[in-house]
């Protein structure tokens, strides 16, 4: 997706895959983020905030908070979030942060998986905190049946945008190159679903038929029915990068 009106129309499927999920990354983050600042003291701008998933527990241990996002949609259902959780230290702001002026806006700068991230922001993003710009990764959502897929078909296990780990090495090559100091923390989870063949196949970007479809669940799973559901293990993986503005 690329434009406001695609993530204005996805924004209430978004906001249910975020309140669904059962990775605790949010207040994960958030607890990290802890050790390394004083968040009672300390303002946040949460960029691309989208439904509000780590705005909740920012807005629950910094004294203000503001969402950032293109999408009003994406904002309504971040509104109406934090208000059942009865947060009131927080402002929402419908603008692309592209267009911002680059001034302070906060003494944090958060950033959680912006599949459009690229260096070239690294500088707009900075100038936008006081204190720290924290990037959040995601760098791994493997499944086992997927990878065992992409195995027989002889293909790249896909990648999808919000977890390209070439991002990170990007970014992080990026901060090398130019010695701007950064930290780095890892957050990994493994959990287990069930999923079938068939489901999965439209990962790979390319036609297949029925017979094709159900002879590949026959060589992973033992059952040539592409819809036969199986447990699957998932590892996800998250790269959070902290770097401190320069005094």
């Amino acid at each position: 997706m690329t434009s406001q009106q695609e993530w204005n129309d996805f924004a209430a499927t978004y906001a249910q895959v975020q309140r669904e999920s059962r990775l605790p990354i949010e207040t994960d983050v958030t607890s990290y983020l802890q050790t390394l600042f004083p968040l009672a003291e300390l303002t946040v701008a949460d960029i691309a905030a989208g439904t509000g998933r780590y705005a909740l527990p920012l807005s629950g241990v910094s004294p203000a908070v503001e969402l950032i996002d293109w999408a009003p949609n994406m904002l309504k259902l971040a509104d109406h979030w934090l208000k059942a959780h009865h947060r009131a230290n927080y402002t929402l702001t419908v603008a692309d942060w592209h267009t911002l002026p680059k001034r302070p806006r906060a003494d944090l700068i958060f950033v959680s998986q912006l599949p459009t991230l690229t260096p070239d922001n690294l500088p707009t993003l900075q100038a936008f905190g006081r204190r720290a710009l924290i990037l959040n990764l995601q760098t791994q959502a493997t499944s086992s049946l997927l990878a065992q897929m992409a195995h027989r078909l002889k293909m790249a296990i896909p990648v999808q945008p919000q977890y390209d780990p070439q991002r990170t090495r990007t970014i992080t090559d990026y901060l090398t190159t130019n010695q701007i100091p950064f930290s780095t923390h890892e957050f990994h989870y493994t959990l287990t679903d069930q999923a079938s063949v068939g489901e999965l196949l439209p990962n790979f970007a390319r036609p297949f038929s029925v017979n094709q479809a159900n002879q590949l669940a026959g060589q992973i799973t033992g059952t040539a029915n592409a819809n036969q559901m199986t447990t699957v293990n998932l590892d996800y993986r998250f790269r959070l990068l902290v770097i401190p503005h320069e005094h």
